[in-house]
């Protein structure tokens, strides 16, 4: 009997599993309305802040104003031109 408690398919370690298992899925939902709220507060201001929108445009979009200009510098890393990377 004392085998069934802790080793069957709904013992001690199955349970302690799961318990484990609920305690993940706990925190990932916590990450998740957490997220959900970051992202409901941007929805917002770029709804009813002009700037906010603005700043969006010029900065995901690469829109420039009229009297700026924008300078494209290629992404390099060591890598790519055969110069050997260390490693932290």
């Amino acid at each position: 009997m004392a085998w069934d408690v802790v080793f069957s398919k709904h013992g001690y370690f199955v349970f302690q599993a799961e318990k484990e298992a609920k305690q993940s899925l706990q925190l990932d939902i916590q990450r998740l309305k957490a997220e959900k709220e970051r992202l409901q507060k941007r929805i917002i201001r770029l709804r009813e802040d002009p700037k906010a929108l603005e700043e969006v445009i010029h900065k995901e979009l690469g829109y420039v104003y009229p009297d700026e200009t924008m300078i494209i510098m290629p992404n390099t890393n060591k890598a790519e031109t055969g110069q050997e990377v260390k490693k932290p």
